[in-house]
C-alpha cells in the first residue's frame, strides 16, 4: 500500500500506524474538498469487496489523522464483524478507543489527555467533546464564535438566518428567530457566522 500522498495531511510518525492497520486490506482512501456536513466517512464496496474511506483536506494534521483513525476503526470493525453490528457500537468503540491508544504519542504533549480521555468511551460525534474539538478542529478565534460563548440575547446570524440567544438546556440553547419569532434549539457548540451588533 502506497501512503505517499497522504503524507502532507500527517502529524509526524503517524504513517507508521497506517501501514500497521490497513497493510493486508484492500482500501481506498480519497482526499476531499471541504464538506460542512462531514469530516470524513467509511463506505464498504460490494462490488469490489474493498473499503473506501474519504476525509476533508483542510483539516489540521493532528485533526485529520484523528478523524482518519476514526473511519480507519469502521473498516476494522466490519473486516471483524461484518455488517451486523451498530455502526458507533460496542465494537467500534473499542477498536477506535483501542487505536488512539496505540497511536496517542502522535498527538502534541497538550492532546494527548483529552485523547486518552476520548478514548475511554469514544464518541461518534466530535461537538460530544467539545475540549477536544476545540483544541483539534477550530482556530482560536472561531472559539468567541460558538453559540455558548456568546452573551445572553446576543443576535447572531447562522447561515441566512437571524436569532437570539435564548437559555441554556443541557447542551443546546433555545434561540428565538427574529424575523419569525418561532423558538429553535441550536447547539451551544455551533460556530456562528457573524455576531450582530444590538
Amino acid at each position: 500500500m502506497n501512503l505517499s500522498p497522504l503524507e502532507k495531511f500527517l502529524p509526524e510518525n503517524a504513517s507508521q500506524f497506517l501501514y500497521q492497520w490497513l497493510e493486508t486490506k484492500p482500501v481506498i482512501i480519497k482526499i476531499k474538498s471541504n464538506r460542512k456536513s462531514k469530516l470524513g466517512d467509511y463506505k464498504f464496496l460490494r462490488e469490489t469487496k474493498s473499503h473506501q474511506i474519504t476525509i476533508n483536506r483542510d483539516l489540521k494534521p493532528e485533526a485529520f489523522f484523528f478523524v482518519l483513525t476514526h473511519e480507519i476503526a469502521h473498516l476494522l470493525v466490519r473486516s471483524t464483524y461484518s455488517h451486523n453490528v451498530k455502526s458507533h457500537g460496542v465494537e467500534w468503540k473499542q477498536t477506535f478507543g483501542q487505536l488512539l491508544v496505540e497511536s496517542l504519542g502522535v498527538y502534541s504533549d497538550e492532546l494527548q489527555p483529552l485523547i486518552l480521555k476520548h478514548a475511554r468511551n469514544p464518541k461518534a460525534s466530535m461537538a460530544a467533546d467539545k475540549n477536544l474539538r476545540q483544541l483539534l478542529f477550530m482556530e482560536e478565534e472561531q472559539i468567541g464564535y460558538l453559540v455558548e460563548n456568546l452573551k445572553d440575547n446576543q443576535k447572531f446570524r447562522l447561515g441566512k438566518r437571524i436569532f437570539e440567544k435564548g437559555a441554556k438546556r443541557k447542551i443546546r440553547y433555545i434561540c428565538k428567530e427574529i424575523p419569525t419569532g418561532k423558538m429553535y434549539w441550536v447547539n451551544g457548540q455551533a460556530i456562528v457566522d457573524e455576531i450582530l451588533a444590538e
